[in-house]
């Protein structure tokens, strides 16, 4: 058996082996001819194409690049063109490699041919990329020859080549053609660029807005700081930069005695941070955006100017750049990326559908044998029993003849126990207590590592070693006994067992070494760490932990060809730096810089720092300085590092979110399929339950006894969303619901308040029902009917009552956020002193109220039994015992009076909106509570790894020269600025580092703040520089350390904490779907429905006036459009080309120009004013902005007129009295109005689609945030008022992180610092600065002796706290609501969403400009046409589809022919989003009610009847009128086939017509069925008939009839002139008789044969164009100036021969000023 069995395997694998070679042979057809000239057939062609298909040579290929990149990594450039021996060597081998790329393009070409064949070398896009590089280096070569040569001759300058030599870099991006799961990840990042480029346009656009606001207002005030009097010296105090001052007004004053504010200093970092022209302002604002360095920048121009306002500019800046746009990044990548996958996934589930049936097969073939072998098997064992017991005797006797029966017996007798004994084994390793004893072992292990710290004792550490080697002897004994019990193939199979294995071997390996040869147990007891990934087991038995570590697994795969992709970015940026900055960073300073571009390895860590984002902006003004500062070659560096910064921290660094966004989607859905497999476990033990009940029954049942089970655990508005949703289940699936089921809602309805707009589930506040007193006595003495109870009862559930206590916890909030934290006697103190007790006591009676009402806790729904209930009375009870202790000596109450900031918190229970997001967030910390625990276990890991590496390392003196502690004292002497004359004696002291590794708690702390990313380069140098324990730091003593960061990196911040994000953001777009849960329509269906419910049409005025109708067609011309954009265009560019100490004319031409702009905006405004009177004007928001900024820009003018009138007297400013100095520049209220110029460019934003539709999802977005918004408001409010509290006493000392700028003395200073340390800068620096020990502020009450008292430990937890809420929780809100409303970027746009039915709205104006809301059915068909697909029919579209989708839609007929607007817009979402079309129509329209008053419960019946008429309703409908369209159109085709047959047209009788009929019945019968009695069948089928059946007649040449011309394609012999078609509806030309036969036209057959059905439909056509004839001369106002009217005839259809009266009517192409 088992041969053939691997007989047929092996068969098998080689036909697989057969199939692969098969495919990858069959290579792309080789083009007949090469280069013009070689034939497939020459000699040298054929070897070119068998060498470059010969396997190995892709390899070769492959190889010789990655020793490039090699030779590339080694080359060490150096300053000044200097080189030594290894660089010669390395320059010689670069033609090696030349030689080598040049000949294997050379070898393609010839093989595949250069460009002209489909197939040919260039048409693919990395041959292209080959090529250029190869080529470049060619060129380099000869152009270098070239050089030597000039030099020679004429020993002058010559061409520079290094410039080309810096493309050798791009070498390390072929390997990218070489690796095919690289090509993926780069395919969908070029798929996102086209809507990452919209958001690029977005972003550049609001960059330039703010680069010239900048410009505006701060522009030249950075060039001012403190001298010494009469020196050059700048006077600054010692550890601090020079920073701006101002000699007057708000701002910083010089206070350094004997120093002046005075100009001429080039500014912050060398004179590059300064917003004095466009280009330096927009990289200001750029670097803000990034959030890095983004409080310098503000701290510098408060200097300047003052704090006042400038916060405003740079806080709306972060907000707007850094959380929105930027995040919309995200969103659009993570969409791509779900697309590719989508892609991947649908061709792997084909592959999956024929391997399953390919396995069926071979199935049939196994399971015989399998059964035969099973059989077998059994009898085996059961014979091993036996057998050697009894069986054995003659054998026995045999053997002693033999003479070797001892031997064999024994053998026998091991073999036999050794089975039992594995089996017992086996028993043993796979039991429950197995598991929990290694548990508890490596839990020890855990522990024992984890008390390791520095300067530990030695009984610790030989504790330590002796646990370590019993633990080591343990986990041997573990994998010897599973190796024993499972076999090795059995062990090896899982991946944890290998992994153990893996540890257990390096851990007795270390053993070893350490006993053999003295070896430091350093470098190994990082192995030890390692079996702390035992504690990963635990991970088997808890089912959604081990989903998330296999999704997590799932991602590393996908990432893994990321991290490729990041490797090569990272490399080939590397040595470009390397090319431009190698050696370069080297400037006069004492200073050194740790990050440069010297060597490969430090280059590498140099763009890695900047990838992270971290302190990229220093990188960057170094490379400038390198260059020689901020002029004109050396500004140019700046781009390298934009563009580094930009692809790598918002690209590359995206897409790892969103992959891992992705696939913990995947891990949800795998948890939540295993939740459903219980559910229907339950399910089908009730189906046992109720065997007489029907299916549906059963089910609602078992949905009941769900929400029975959800239901209690909720508080009240979360019941009530459940209720909504149960209201019936039975109503879905039946529209008459059955009368004995009980919870019908029928009777709950009219308590919804109907409001005539419909509204979502999310605004309606329901009320609630007063909750009934409880059925006990509340303190023993009150029964529920006493009357002082029901009084109370009363108030506590008045809504005045409520709003009331809401008021004052609004006012008590205020008071708290206005205390002085300093001087706690002050007035102002004492005041609010008295108004607290006030707040208290109304507090304390709300509480005695409702005690009153519900009882204390004793009962059911007693106030005790609700946890917001236990925070209101926690919080009262705090301010009862702080006001009933007075003595503020006591700390105690410290405490408690910071508790009183939980206040607001009452506002939760009292606010339904906020309670459901705060349960949202509490919904997502209990799920996110895995991946918490995961990252702790990796985070615990990497800390005691840190702490073998550098346990008591971190230790230096502040004299370099001395590196162990007794060394450093006494004093040194130091130079400043590299200054010989300007020496200082200083102090050596022996300090430790912040931040470090001395135990397991600090070295989660310190690696907390590198995953953070804030400061993680300085500690990565200090780390890089250790030595020894206690020993001071040797300069880049183990470069190599650098890797266990950049691990840590990549492994955390990178990958774990982008999970972390990942995970709020789908737990929170879940929780936004429970609401929705059993509603059949999905989101995107929800959206449309709403916004066909909401709309209203736009009224779209059309002036009657002649002459004000000729202004109104200039104004909505779209020359007009252009010109105004052209003219704000030019406004921009004249803005920006201000720039700072500009000449005199400079100045003169930009009033002038600001002049002309003004009066040109204004003659618009007043053009427009006129052509749409002020209500048509004012009604557009975009107008209304026009208006203000004309005025504000008029003001401007004006101002800036008077101000030059009284430059002689010191300018406007003077008159006020504040002229103290001639060069002030106070005038703020002028440079306020300024801004007016730079506000025009957002009108630009109105001109592009595409960002349009990005604004219009912003305010969307907007709208969804409130509530997140207020629990951020909150947050931040608790905290800063904590802040005040503990941090507000310690002294403001320049050069410390607490200074003028920085600090939490006043409440909005407080927020300030919160808001900073939220966007991560320098949060730990602030942290280190607010612990204790600081110096106290000289007003704050402390005693004598207690000066460096101030701060407090709780610092720690304060600002840890807040930054893991702030970055985790509350900007990943953010995130998930913009990913919630942009997800339409990445949509297919194929499928309707909200965004296309915009459209509609404009076109329908057009029909309808008086905004009635309704227009004539035939206008209908003329509009749809005009409107693209998904949402119209386009202008192709087959006359008989369109016909088909109007059978659809059927909205109903008014009695004067017309249709509504909303009916139209819902009808058109309905039948493109396949809502409820398919079965019973009439059934369908009940349930689609029935979900419509489910979900917006305040639509008004009215609405709904228009939308969706009722049963019974037996109202002429478009489907109907269109059906007996489609039924003459088919009759007339069965007339012509007969008229074919007979030769001549028969005479007619009603047998002949029915079998007519008969015919259409078999042909179209599903559509008009439909139509008249609601069955829908086959709609697909009919599609293609339609469409076929238009092909056979032509449709395309039909000039007139109902959809005016679509395409005129007609015969020359055609007697008609041809006809151009206009946008208006209602061409209907003169036709010949031919084209009389279109379904509006019935031409009549014979007077004597005309039948019923004949007759009746053609009347209805009759009705139709008279109607449409009638509604044509009023609708418009004839004007005969308007060059855009057309003449259209309208040709009335009577009975009778063709009509000859024909009537002009005027009819005019609606153009709306929208």
């Amino acid at each position: 058996m088992e041969t053939t069995l691997a007989q047929d395997d092996s068969l098998k694998k080689k036909q697989q082996k057969e199939k692969a070679k098969k495919a990858a042979l069959e290579l792309p057809p080789r083009p007949p001819r090469a280069l013009f000239c070689l034939t497939l057939q020459n000699p040298v062609r054929k070897a070119c194409i068998a060498i470059v298909e010969w396997k190995p040579f892709e390899t070769i290929i492959l190889l010789t690049i990655i020793a490039n990149c090699v030779a590339l990594a080694i080359y060490l450039p150096m300053p000044h063109d200097d080189t030594n021996k290894m660089n010669t060597r390395l320059e010689k081998l670069e033609y090696f490699f030349l030689i080598v790329f040049a000949i294997e393009a050379a070898m393609k070409i010839i093989a595949y041919g250069f460009l002209f064949h489909a197939d040919a070398y260039l048409r693919s896009g990395w041959n292209v990329l080959d090529f250029t590089i190869v080529f470049l280096g060619v060129i380099t070569v000869i152009l270098e020859r070239i050089h030597v040569m000039e030099n020679a001759l004429l020993s002058g300058q010559g061409f520079d080549v290094k410039a080309l030599r810096a493309f050798r870099v791009l070498r390390p991006l072929r390997l990218i053609s070489g690796i095919p799961s690289l090509q993926v990840v780069l395919n969908s990042l070029v798929k996102a660029m086209l809507p990452l480029f919209h958001i690029a346009v977005l972003v550049v656009f609001m960059i330039i807005i703010y680069a010239i606001m900048g410009q505006e207002l701060f522009k030249g005030k950075m060039h001012k700081t403190c001298y010494y009097n009469g020196t050059d010296i700048l006077a600054t105090v010692e550890g601090v930069k020079p920073a701006p001052c101002t000699s007057a007004g708000h701002g910083r004053q010089c206070t350094i005695p004997g120093s002046e504010c005075r100009g001429k200093w080039p500014g912050p970092n060398n004179g590059i941070t300064h917003f004095d022209n466009i280009g330096f302002s927009m990289l200001t604002v750029f670097q803000c955006i990034s959030m890095e360095g983004w409080t310098q920048v503000l701290y510098w121009v408060n200097d300047a100017i003052g704090n006042e306002w400038p916060w405003i500019y740079f806080v709306s800046l972060i907000l707007l750049g850094s959380f929105f746009i930027l995040n919309l990044i995200l969103g659009v990548l993570s969409g791509e990326f779900s697309k590719e996958r989508e892609k991947a996934k649908s061709r792997g589930t084909f592959q999956k559908l024929r391997e399953k049936q390919q396995l069926e097969e071979d199935m049939k073939g196994y399971m015989d044998w399998i059964v035969h072998a099973e059989v077998m098997d059994s009898e085996r064992t059961r014979g091993e029993g036996m057998s050697s017991d009894e069986g054995g005797s003659e054998t026995d006797s045999l053997y002693e003849i033999e003479g070797m029966n001892k031997w064999i017996l024994f053998f026998r007798h091991w073999r036999r126990w050794n089975r039992l004994f594995r089996r017992k084994c086996r028993e043993v390793v796979k039991s429950k207590f197995f598991y929990w004893f290694v548990i508890i072992i490596v839990a020890f292990n855990t522990i024992s590592i984890a008390s390791e710290h520095h300067n530990q004792p030695n009984w610790l550490t030989h504790v330590q070693d002796i646990a370590n080697r019993v633990l080591l002897a343990l986990f041997t004994i573990e994998m010897i006994l599973k190796m024993y019990a499972l076999g090795f193939r059995q062990y090896f199979m899982s991946i944890f067992n290998r992994f153990d294995c893996l540890v257990v071997c390096t851990g007795i390996l270390e053993l070893i070494l350490v006993e053999i040869i003295s070896m430091t147990p350093l470098g190994i007891s990082v192995l030890r760490c390692i079996r702390l990934l035992r504690l990963f087991k635990i991970t088997k038995y808890w089912t959604s932990l081990n989903n998330l570590v296999a999704s997590l697994l799932n991602s590393v795969r996908s990432i893994a060809s990321l991290l490729t992709l990041l490797f090569l970015f990272i490399s080939v940026f590397a040595l470009l730096g390397m090319q431009l900055f190698g050696g370069k960073f080297d400037f006069d300073d004492t200073e050194i810089r740790r990050s440069t571009f010297d060597n490969f390895p430090q280059a590498l860590i140099t763009v890695f720092q900047v990838l992270t984002g971290e302190d990229w902006t220093s990188v960057m003004y170094n490379g400038i300085l390198s260059y020689g500062g901020p002029s004109y070659p050396g500004i140019l560096v700046c781009l390298y590092f934009v563009v580094l910064f930009v692809c790598g921290n918002y690209i590359l660094l995206n897409v790892f979110l969103a992959i891992a966004v992705d696939n913990l989607a995947e891990a949800e859905t795998l948890t939540s399929a295993q939740k459903d497999k219980a559910e229907e476990r339950r399910r089908k033990k009730m189906g046992r339950g109720y065997p007489e009940k029907s299916e549906e029954e059963k089910m609602s049942l078992a949905r009941k006894l769900e929400f029975k089970a959800k239901g209690e655990g909720m508080p009240t508005t979360a019941k009530l969303k459940v209720d909504e949703f149960e209201s019936n289940v039975n109503e879905i699936k039946d529209p008459y619901p059955s009368a004995d089921f009980p919870g019908d809602d029928e009777e709950d309805e009219p308590e919804i308040p109907l409001s005539p707009r419909p509204r979502p589930l999310a605004e309606l506040q329901l009320k609630e029902k007063a909750v009934p007193i409880p059925e006990s006595s509340s303190f023993f003495i009150f029964s529920p009917t006493n009357k002082i109870r029901v009084l109370c009862h009363r108030i506590v559930n008045a809504t005045w009552f409520t709003n009331f206590i809401l008021l004052f916890i609004l006012l008590s909030s205020i008071s708290l956020a206005a205390e002085d934290p300093i001087r706690a006697e002050s007035f102002r103190n004492k005041i609010l002193g008295h108004f607290d007790v006030g707040f208290t006591s109304v507090f304390t009676v709300e509480i005695v109220l409702k005690m009153t009402t519900f009882g204390a806790f004793l009962h059911k729904g007693s106030f005790c039994r609700n946890y917001f209930n236990i925070l209101d009375l926690l919080v009262v009870a705090v301010s009862l015992i702080s006001m009933g202790i007075e003595s503020s000596a006591i700390s105690v109450v410290k405490i408690l009076r910071v508790l009183r900031v939980l206040r607001p918190l009452r506002a939760i229970n009292r606010a339904k909106g906020l309670k459901h997001v705060v349960q949202c967030v509490f919904v997502a910390i209990k799920t996110i509570g895995n991946i918490v625990l995961v990252m702790f276990l990796l985070q615990f890991m990497f800390a005691c790894i840190g702490v073998q590496l550098f346990k008591g390392k971190f230790y230096s003196c502040t004299d370099i020269t001395k590196i162990t502690a007794d060394e450093c004292n006494g004093q040194y002497i130091t130079y400043v600025d590299a200054d010989p004359t300007q020496v200082v004696l200083e102090e050596r002291i022996w300090f430790h580092n912040s931040f470090h590794f001395d135990n397991v708690f600090s070295a989660m702390m310190s690696l907390f703040t590198v995953s953070t990313f804030e400061g993680w380069p300085k500690l990565l140098y200090i780390a890089i520089d250790t030595h020894a324990e206690d020993m001071g730091p040797i300069y880049n003593y183990r470069m190599g350390i650098a890797i266990f960061f950049i691990i840590y990196i990549i492994l955390i911040a990178f990958f774990m904490m982008n999970i972390f994000v990942g995970f709020v953001i789908v737990t929170f777009q879940e929780q936004g779907e429970t609401e929705y849960k059993d509603c059949e329509l999905d989101k995107n269906q929800r959206q449309c429905v709403q916004y066909a419910l909401k709309a209203h049409p736009l009224r779209c005025y059309i002036p009657k006036n002649p002459y004000q109708y000729k202004i109104w067609y200039i104004v909505t011309s779209s020359y007009f459009e252009y010109l105004m954009f052209f003219l704000i265009t030019l406004n921009t560019v004249c803005l920006g080309m201000q720039h700072y100490n500009q000449s005199e004319t400079m100045d003169h031409l930009s009033d002038v120009f600001n002049v002309v702009f003004t009066l040109l905006f204004t003659v618009e405004m007043i053009l427009k004013l006129i052509a749409f009177k002020a209500k048509g004007y004012f009604g557009d928001p975009w107008n209304v902005f026009d208006f203000l900024i004309v005025i504000g820009s008029i003001i401007d003018v004006i101002l800036s007129q008077i101000d030059t009138i009284l430059a002689s007297s010191g300018g406007l400013y003077c008159l006020s009295g504040g002229c103290n100095d001639p060069d002030e520049t106070g005038r703020i209220s002028i440079t306020f109005f300024r801004l007016f110029r730079v506000l025009r460019l957002v009108k630009l934003l109105n001109r592009s689609e595409g960002i349009r539709n990005l604004l219009w999802t912003f305010i969307k977005s907007f709208q969804a945030l409130p509530h997140v918004a207020l629990l951020i408001v909150m947050l931040f409010f608790i905290y800063a008022v904590i802040g005040m509290q503990m941090f507000g006493k310690i002294a403001l000392v320049d050069g410390t992180q607490i200074n003028r700028n920085n600090n939490f003395q006043t409440f909005p200073q407080a927020v300030l610092m919160l808001f900073r340390c939220a966007t991560g800068e320098g949060w730990q620096e602030i942290l280190l600065a607010a612990s204790y020990g600081k110096l106290c502020d000289p007003e704050s009450e402390y005693s004598p002796g207690e000066e460096y008292t101030c701060g407090t430990g709780f610092a720690y937890f304060y600002f840890i706290s807040f930054y893991m809420l702030c970055a985790f929780l509350i900007i990943n809100l953010f995130v998930a609501v913009i990913m919630d409303n942009f997800d339409y970027l990445t949509r297919d746009w194929s499928i309707l969403g909200p965004h296309h039915l915009d459209e509609f709205k404009k076109i329908w104006a057009e029909y309808d400009p008086e905004a009635k809301g309704r227009i004539k059915h035939l206008d209908v068909v003329t509009l749809l046409r005009r409107i693209q697909p998904p949402l119209g029919f386009g202008k192709f579209c087959p006359h008989r589809v369109a016909c088909k989708r109007l059978v659809g839609m059927n909205m109903p007929l008014n009695s004067d022919g017309t249709v509504t607007f909303n009916a139209t817009l819902f009808a058109l979402v309905r039948t493109a989003l396949k809502i409820k079309t398919e079965g019973n129509f009439e059934q369908a329209n009940e349930e689609l009610r029935m979900i419509i008053k489910k979900i917006w419960k305040r639509t008004s019946m009215k609405l709904l009847d228009q939308v969706i008429p009722p049963i019974g309703d037996d109202e002429v409908t478009v489907g109907k009128f269109y059906a007996t369209f489609l039924i003459q159109e088919h009759f007339r085709k069965f007339m012509k086939r007969q008229e074919e047959y007979y030769g001549y047209r028969p005479k007619k009788n009603a047998i002949e017509i029915q079998a007519g009929l008969r015919t259409i019945e078999e042909e179209t019968a599903p559509e008009i069925k439909r139509a008249i009695s609601g069955d829908l069948t086959a709609e697909e089928e009919l599609e293609r008939a339609m469409v076929e059946a238009a092909m056979e007649e032509g449709i395309y040449r039909r000039t007139g009839g109902l959809f005016g011309q679509v395409d005129t394609f007609m015969e020359p012999s055609s007697p008609l002139p041809p006809h151009v078609a206009s946008q208006r509806p209602l061409q209907f030309t003169e036709m010949g008789s031919e084209e009389l036969d279109s379904p509006v036209f019935l031409d009549d057959f014979p007077a004597g044969g005309g039948t019923n059905v004949n007759n009746s439909n053609s009347n209805a056509n009759n009705n139709a164009v008279e109607s449409s004839k009638a509604g044509g001369p009023q609708r418009r106002r004839p004007s005969l100036s308007s060059p855009s009217t057309v003449t259209v005839r309208v040709v009335e259809a009577r009975e009778g021969p063709p009509p000859t009266s024909e009537e002009n009517v005027w009819v005019h192409r609606g153009r709306c000023g929208l």
